[in-house]
């Protein structure tokens, strides 16, 4: 059988819960309840934040998504550059129309 004397020293220094005998781990449960919420520190809630959406930012992530799409369609699809952009446009901005 171990010597869990030392465990027990230590584990009292840090505030564990040692086992309540050396040939089990068994401790009465509200020692336990009682050493686990004893070292829980009580935080105030915080409200959340919301995104911060940037209308530019929201633009250009639009634009690098439409002239993406439209490669892939010209290429991978084998698309005329004016149909794969026609096409690309009207699956990112719906019927938003162009500016000229």
């Amino acid at each position: 059988m171990p010597n869990l004397a030392r465990f027990t020293a230590f584990a009292s220094r840090v505030g564990a819960v040692a086992p309540a005998c050396s040939t089990c781990s068994t401790v009465a449960p509200a020692k336990v309840l009682q050493e686990l919420t004893s070292n829980i520190n009580v935080v105030a809630p915080v409200a959340p934040v919301a995104p911060r959406i940037d209308d530019e930012t929201h633009e250009s992530d639009l634009l690098d998504a439409y002239e993406e799409r439209a490669a892939i369609m010209e290429y991978d699809g084998v698309l005329p550059r004016h149909e794969a952009e026609a096409l690309a446009w009207k699956e990112v901005f719906g019927d938003r129309a162009r500016a000229a």
